[in-house]
């Protein structure tokens, strides 16, 4: 038996500044609040398994993307072992967005002092990918962002 999923609805950021990473996304791809949650009921911190957690939600709508962008500033933070670990790192690695141009991208990127680790870079194989550009980021936390604009054939 397989679990009926009917859609992804958000993906999740833990981060210790709240404020500055809502700052951060949106600045760079004019998202929009959602919604902001205080989480501080005793049923919050037994569905997420942290006992006394409270917490920050706030969701970005980032325009054109379906699913929801959530950030979270708990109450305390336990830190991982290296926060900037590379992409081949086990693990949930990275959030991709789509742009319509990649070279302003990475000229924005650059004008706001961020890392770019990778790219861009041009698809040349396999043939199912080719044209496609990327390249990765860091944002303010440290979290891999993947920047990727689809080629500019049609049907490719």
């Amino acid at each position: 038996m397989t679990i009926k999923v009917q859609g992804l609805l958000h993906v999740a950021m833990v981060t210790e500044d709240i404020d500055r990473l809502t700052d951060f996304y949106v600045g760079l791809t004019g998202a929009e609040v959602a919604k902001r949650l205080e989480l501080t009921t005793p049923r919050f911190a037994e569905g997420v398994g942290v006992p006394g957690a409270t917490a920050t939600t706030v969701h970005l709508r980032i325009p054109g993307a379906q699913t929801v962008l959530e950030l979270t500033q708990y109450d305390r933070h336990v830190r991982p072992g290296d926060t900037r670990a590379p992409s081949n790192t086990t693990g949930l690695r990275h959030l991709a967005l789509a742009v319509a141009d990649i070279a302003a991208a990475e000229d924005e990127l650059r004008e706001r002092g961020l890392e770019v680790v990778g790219g861009p870079v041009e698809v040349d194989a396999p043939a199912a990918a080719r044209g496609v550009k990327f390249l990765y980021f860091r944002d303010p936390d440290g979290n891999l962002v993947e920047l990727i604009e689809p080629p500019a054939a049609p049907g490719a």
